[in-house]
């Protein structure tokens, strides 16, 4: 758990501080000298004064999530330097990076996510799902703490990146709460009801309901399906319960319910590559003179701005339904020994549809035939598919049940001088059954006559004869079994240095399903399926841990140095060809030195530093290439090396009595220093042996898309990024209440989202965002808050994603970021 705890308990360096008791005003302390605030965390799993524990975090607490409007992932990592997101399947869906350790897809998560100390559920490797903070998580948090560097020895799973903590308020003795509503721009409208009741002395409950709408920001001009793409619609819903069963233990029960609802999100067709020639790209002609006209028709309608795009999915949708069970029994044995037991399941089921690239390709086929056919054979229905999933109504895209289990002791030893803690871990996550979509891809279709599992109903059209094009009718099942057993201990060598060592072994093994049912086309005769079935599996296990060193020179100064060793579990890629769908495991070996101050006098704060240089060998990396089993798909392959260097500071700084900044800044220097051996030559060959078709194979090798190449970046590592926040305390009677305006300032650099050698628009430019906050607490002397809030209030417009195929099929599209928007929240707290 996280909590922030205010030395004097004063509120003037706080966004807000909404929570009101029944009857009760502000009261006159509002108004004294805001105080620097002492952040308690539990990074290590047990309380700890922030300053004192060496790992660099950024940590935010409820009222700067209300603030800022965060309401999924890729808002937390919109303010938090050295932490981005990958967007390809929307927000909902969003996979973490920290310090360029990215989640690609159909890999394992690098940056791990927990709920009340236990990590996020896992979805299906079809496509990215779970894992994350998805919709509905981020309200009456206690807080969110982002931890960067390997958190693998005392956090469930291995993970290279870094974690990311989220803390839910707990059951307290006290009758409390609030009824809160939000409205803004786009239709947003929110409603939040929070209720905490001590039912007796050793039995207390808190109940909390999240809704929340908002109309999308991306206009899709084609009439087909959604009008708009990228809106919000979830409920979400808690029960949390503690029973003091003794004055030693403690239960503490959570549940949760998600269900989430939206058009989802698809790309955005920008640029075309018009240089290539049949030679260069099999389908050039094709679809170099077709992304062409597509660009020409939206700039003459007028319908080319930043957030229009083409989108001829019948269905567009991404669901999220979720349930969780978190049951944690913590039992102080005596004062020196602490046992904790932690039993968790979770059930996570969703569906995605959505055009992948945004293309609308169907105006010149008669044309570009060439065969002397009669026009008849052309349908106006029809358009080129380059790769648009859609649901399929007899399975979701992923349905996956997880249970978790955890048995930790915790004590101290040697007249206090050494803290230890020790325990072991199991996580099964387990499929319902088959998950999965249909996929059509480089041949024409009527991509509404897709959505079916009836093959006699698809409408699609080959001029290629089979050569590349199909539909694809794709279903998986995989199985996770990681278990560990860890130890960490903290001993104090002399009253100012202290050692800590952490080891930690993990057995990791998955299994995996996949059924591939491919229909090729001649012309239009659909041809006889191609059925293929794979079952991969991968084990792994490997040692890790830390050594580190803390020294305390005065009271207020810590420096340290720790190494590292990392690991993220080998897995199967079920999607990919025989040969292409596993892979091993990645590790990485980290050197951080660091300082943690904080000082006093005219101008109070804290300023933390930390420095680091990672080695990552076998790293986890994506390819694209075409299969004759799949179309274009994924596959993951293990690059050689790779070697990340940065820092990155955290300060605050109470620059006069109502005055306060606070300011985070991450640089970052990567590279990838070895790309795997898998080459073109290599996918060709794997292909063509599962498919036995050598065409296929040339194919596969004039697609192939890797996501870095050697002497690039590493994706989605924005070499500088920082957050810059101004708060101000208006000086007003504490008769009127307690007045607060906020300015917010976020920078991030640009960041390689592609390899170098597979597009022009391989590097996303840099952006920046303005947030403004004012907020007026105890409104009158009353229980209300009031607070006016507006997010990019520039209108800034920025990428988040581009999908690196300029060379590989000639087309280039693109994720955009959110507009401005403006809002307003009132509560009424009780």
């Amino acid at each position: 758990m996280i909590r922030l705890i205010s030395v004097k308990k004063s509120r003037g360096i706080l966004f807000l501080l909404p929570m009101m008791f029944a009857g009760e005003a502000y009261p006159q302390s509002a108004a004294k000298t805001p105080a620097i605030e002492e952040v308690i965390i539990t990074a290590q799993r047990r309380e700890e004064n922030a300053q004192d524990v060496a790992i660099s975090v950024t940590v935010f607490n409820q009222e700067q999530i209300a603030n800022a409007n965060m309401i999924n992932s890729s808002d937390i990592a919109t303010y938090t330097p050295s932490l981005t997101v990958d967007t390809r399947f929307g927000n909902e869906n969003t996979s973490f990076a920290i310090r360029g350790f990215t989640q690609s897809l159909r890999t394992t998560a690098s940056v791990a996510t927990y709920f009340a100390d236990v990590v996020a559920p896992r979805g299906a490797v079809a496509q990215t799902s779970g894992d994350g903070a998805g919709p509905g998580t981020l309200f009456d948090l206690a807080n969110i703490q982002v931890l960067k560097g390997p958190q693998g020895t005392l956090f469930g799973r291995n993970t290279t990146g870094g974690a990311i903590l989220l803390v839910p308020n707990k059951p307290s003795e006290e009758y409390e709460g609030y009824v809160e509503f939000s409205a803004g721009e786009l239709g947003s409208r929110r409603q939040q009801v929070v209720a905490n009741f001590p039912v007796s002395d050793n039995f207390k409950v808190r109940f909390g309901l999240d809704q929340n709408e908002r109309d999308g920001h991306l206009n899709n001009i084609t009439g087909v399906g959604a009008r708009k793409l990228g809106n919000t619609e979830y409920l979400a819903a808690r029960l949390s319960l503690v029973w003091d069963i003794s004055d030693s233990i403690e239960n503490y029960t959570i549940l949760t319910y998600v269900d989430s609802e939206s058009a989802g999100y698809t790309a955005t067709l920008f640029d075309c590559n018009t240089d290539q020639t049949v030679v260069d790209n099999p389908f050039a002609l094709t679809i170099g003179s077709e992304c062409v006209r597509q660009l020409e028709m939206q700039e003459s309608t007028g319908q080319d701005g930043f957030y229009d795009l083409l989108s001829t999915v019948k269905t567009p949708i991404t669901t999220i339904k979720e349930k969780r069970f978190i049951n944690t029994t913590t039992w102080e044995i005596d004062e020196n020994l602490t046992a904790k037991g932690i039993i968790a399941y979770a059930h996570l089921e969703g569906t995605n549809g959505s055009d992948i690239f945004g293309t609308r390709f169907q105006e010149n086929v008669a044309a570009l035939l060439g065969f002397g056919l009669p026009l008849g054979l052309v349908d106006p229905r029809r358009e080129i598919s380059l790769g648009a999933s859609v649901v399929n109504p007899d399975f979701p895209s992923t349905s996956q049940q997880t249970w978790v289990g955890e048995l930790q002791l915790q004590g101290v030893a040697l007249d206090s001088r050494m803290i230890w803690q020790a325990g072991l871990y199991h996580e099964t996550s387990t499929p319902d059954g088959f998950s999965g979509q249909n996929a059509a891809s480089l041949l024409y279709c009527d991509l509404s006559t897709i959505e079916t599992s009836d093959p006699s109903q698809f409408n699609c059209f080959d001029p290629l004869l089979g050569i590349a094009g199909g539909v694809l009718i794709f279903k998986s099942k995989t199985e996770f079994l990681n278990q560990a057993v860890y130890g960490q201990a903290t001993y104090d060598v002399l009253p100012q240095l202290s050692t800590t060592l952490g080891l930690r072994y993990t057995w990791d093994e998955t299994k995996g399903e996949g059924v591939k049912e491919r229909y090729a086309y001649l012309l239009s005769a659909r041809q006889a399926p191609v059925f293929s079935r794979s079952t991969p599996e991968v084990k792994s296990e490997a040692p890790t841990g830390f050594l580190e060193f803390n020294y305390r020179p005065i009271d207020d100064v810590m420096l340290y140095t720790k190494y590292t060793r990392g690991y993220r579990q080998g897995s199967v890629n079920v999607a990919s060809d025989p040969g292409l769908d596993t892979h091993e495991h990645e590790t990485v070996d980290t050197y951080e030195i660091g300082a943690k101050t904080t000082f006093g006098g005219p101008v109070p704060g804290r300023v933390n530093i930390a420095v680091f240089h990672n080695d990552l060998k076998d790293m986890q990396l994506q390819i694209g290439y075409n299969s004759a089993s799949s179309g274009p798909t994924t596959g993951i392959v293990n690059a050689g090396e790779a070697e990340i260097n940065g820092f990155e500071v955290e300060a605050y700084f109470q620059l006069f009595e109502p005055l306060s900044l606070s300011i985070s800044y991450s640089q970052l220097d990567t590279e990838l220093l070895k790309q795997s051996d898998v080459d073109p030559a290599d996918v060709e060959r794997a292909v063509t042996e599962a498919s036995g078709n050598p065409l296929s194979g040339q194919i596969a090798a004039s697609t192939f898309v890797p996501i870095a190449a050697e002497g690039d970046e590493l994706p989605y590592a924005p070499e500088s990024s920082w957050v810059a926040t101004l708060k101000y305390q208006l000086p007003v009677s504490a008769d009127i209440g307690l007045m607060d305006v906020g300015v917010t300032y976020t920078y991030t650099g640009e960041q390689r989202a592609a390899a170098s050698n597979s597009t022009p628009h391989d590097v996303l430019p840099d952006y920046n965002l303005l947030n403004v906050n004012a907020s007026w607490l105890g409104v009158l002397g009353s229980n209300f808050d009031l607070t006016l809030f507006g997010t990019n209030i520039l209108d800034e417009q920025y990428l988040t994603y581009v999908s690196g195929t300029y060379v590989a099929t000639g087309i280039e599209s693109r994720q955009v970021g959110f507009p401005k928007m403006y809002g307003a929240r009132l509560r009424y707290s009780f």
